[in-house]
């Protein structure tokens, strides 16, 4: 029809060639093609508007929340809720490119999920049709209203990992990860690799949002304690472990025996005597304990901030054939803790550089950790033999013939913190019955059947036997220790997983940190206390 009007047809041309105003002379042809075509118009604004209505219809319906007392419930799409079920989530969106799914885990709350994404709670709750008050179980699927720049994040693959914990850790489904990254299949990874998380908040920069996202109201005076006596925040970027590193650290402190390398602005900058103390005391620790001199100096860079994506959770990393050290020194802890994570660290360079490149991670980890339990134990803190007592005791102590195989065993003294201390008890063991000379030689060649007349399976027996000797002395409830141990993990999990500077996770931060403290002095009622504040602040029950 558009291509008649107001224009004249070649062929009715003879016929308007006198009129000057071109009149258009239509036929009984051309009348019946304008009344099919007005006819296909009507239909489809019919159509149109049916449309129209029905996805008013779908977006406008409320979401049924069924709990066990109220029965059958009717979904949006017809079908009928089970009965028995706890809750049923039907969102009242569907996915666009400013939205994501999420699939709501163990611990969740709507506000742990709304700061996870750095969105506005009253939004994530318009999106879905909830209230404050809604409830929402594991597996309940969620429509994440996304703000600009929230829309994905990249991971590198590290050793251990598979698909499918990626995706928990980012709240996206394994499909969706293998589709925008183009895997042929779920085992199609490897190390370094670098994989599209799509619709995850980006790491480590803070995740924008158009309002702060909101917390429960703390218990009167702990944020106050907290700010004052936690984490020092500090707006000098996240502290790296490689790269430029003089631009990171570009503050220096030259001692006789070790350089310092700090950062402006951060703890180390406003407590430099406290933390050179620090340095300076694992170095004589290490030393006086192993029986070693190191000759020459060492490089010591002392983070006052998070380290960047993906180690975001680590504490301390010796590079010892480079005569480096990392220690994160950001106000977090007490003053033996960090007394202990220098000396331990240090310990792992003054080791490789005296007794040699050591032959296991479990004789590595097991020395230095041993090395540094008087710091702690002077500090209030559990003696190692209490802790390994009560490991034991809840079946949660490794075979040492094993972890002396196991590379990946020694994540960090927050994912597996008993493998350390385990491994330290039976260093202990190994010089308070044969003493410290083998160790020597050990380190640096796990020649135990050489050194010691025994295998590592027959001393590692000999051990436990007389653990389970001592049983009678454990002072600690090994269940409780267990539980707890594995509640401050999976916050920290949290908290290094999502840490986007904001006041609700700076704030867990400071809690957990103080829950783990209470941890490893036995405190476990102050252990609940600090959970239930890093809650309270974060919205995620460990």
């Amino acid at each position: 029809m558009g291509a008649w009007v107001g224009r004249t047809s070649p062929r009715l041309m003879p016929m308007n060639q006198k009129n000057p105003n071109r009149t258009l002379v239509i036929g009984g042809r051309e009348l019946m093609m304008i009344v099919i075509a007005l006819a296909l118009l009507s239909l489809a604004a019919v159509i149109f508007v049916m449309g129209a209505a029905r996805l008013r219809q779908r977006t406008e319906a409320p979401v049924p929340l069924v709990t066990a007392t109220s029965g059958v419930a009717e979904l949006p799409n017809g079908r009928q809720t089970d009965p028995g079920a706890t809750s049923v989530l039907a969102p009242t969106m569907v996915p666009t490119p400013a939205t994501l799914e999420h699939i709501v885990q163990e611990g969740e709350s709507l506000t742990s999920i709304a700061i996870l994404y750095g969105v506005d709670l009253t939004a994530l709750l318009e999106a879905n049709g909830l209230t404050e008050n809604s409830v929402i179980v594991p597996g309940n699927a969620l429509i994440v209203p996304l703000v600009p720049g929230n829309e994905g994040a990249y991971h590198e693959v590290q050793p251990g990992e598979a698909l499918i914990g990626i995706a928990q850790t980012y709240g996206v489904s394994p499909d969706a990860i293998q589709k925008a990254n183009n895997l042929p299949d779920a085992n199609s990874l490897y190390v370094g690799q670098r994989l599209y998380i799509p619709g995850a908040p980006p790491f480590p920069t803070t995740l924008p949002s158009e309002e702060p996202p909101p917390t429960a109201a703390p218990v009167s005076g702990v944020e106050a304690d907290l700010r004052q006596n936690g984490p020092q925040v500090s707006d000098w970027p996240r502290s790296i472990l490689t790269g430029d590193l003089e631009a990171n650290y570009p503050l220096i402190f030259d001692a006789q025996r070790f350089t310092l390398h700090y950062q402006p602005d951060t703890y180390p900058a406003d407590h430099l005597d406290t933390v050179v103390g620090y340095a300076q005391n694992g170095l004589d620790t290490a030393e006086s304990t192993l029986d070693v001199h190191l000759e020459g100096k060492f490089d010591i860079y002392v983070a006052g901030t998070l380290f960047e994506y993906p180690s975001g959770a680590l504490r301390v990393l010796s590079q010892s054939r480079d005569r480096k050290v990392f220690i994160l020194a950001d106000g977090s802890g007490v003053a033996a803790d960090n007394a202990y994570f220098f000396t331990h660290e240090i310990t792992h360079l003054v080791a490789w550089n005296t007794l040699g490149q050591p032959a296991t991670s479990m004789l590595s980890e097991g020395v230095a950790t041993w090395v540094g339990e008087p710091q702690l134990e002077q500090g209030g803190f559990l003696p190692y033999q209490q802790l390994c007592l009560a490991i034991d005791a809840a079946g949660e102590m490794e075979s040492m013939a094993t972890l002396n195989t196991d590379f990946q065993a020694f994540k960090g003294h927050i994912r597996d913190p008993f493998n350390y201390f385990g491994s330290a008890c039976f260093i202990d063991y190994l010089v308070q019955t044969y003493g410290l000379e083998p160790m020597g030689d050990l380190y640096h060649s796990s020649d135990f059947s050489t050194l010691y007349g025994s295998s590592l399976a027959a001393l590692n027996e000999e051990w436990r036997r007389s653990l389970a000797a001592q049983q009678v002395d454990r002072t600690l409830d090994a269940q409780t220790l267990k539980d707890r141990a594995l509640y401050v993990s999976q916050a920290y999990a949290y908290v290094f997983s999502n840490y986007n500077d904001t006041d609700a996770l700076h704030l867990g931060y400071a809690a957990v940190d103080r829950a783990r403290v209470a941890l490893w002095k036995g405190k476990f009622d102050e252990v609940d206390q600090w959970l239930q504040v890093f809650t309270d602040f974060t919205g995620f029950t460990p």
